[in-house]
């Protein structure tokens, strides 16, 4: 079995910057939680917290690309969460079309 990385590599930052062309918000979610842990590894290892980890370039890069592909305007999203947690899963084809 091939031993896994501990730490970033040239490869984890050539993948962030690749992530700018992404049209897939699961596979940048599948990237980053793979990515994270050695981000922590590494904050760990050099006396590093969370506003470090959070403000990772990998991470900002990251960040960034959810941010362009979901287009939801935030407040419509959160009043939707809203519903959900009272009345159940709101279906977002409906909440678009009203």
């Amino acid at each position: 079995m091939a031993e896994e990385k501990k730490f970033l590599t040239p490869h984890d930052y050539e993948m962030a910057m690749h992530s700018q062309c992404a049209c897939n918000i699961s596979g940048l979610v599948h990237t980053l939680s793979e990515t994270i842990s050695r981000i922590w590894n590494e904050a760990h290892r050099d006396g590093h917290g969370t506003d470090w980890v959070n403000n990772h370039p990998i991470v900002r890069l990251y960040v960034e690309q959810f941010q362009h592909l979901c287009r939801t305007d935030y407040y419509a999203a959160y009043a939707a969460c809203e519903v959900a947690t009272q009345k159940g899963a709101p279906d977002a084809r409906e909440e678009k079309s009203r």
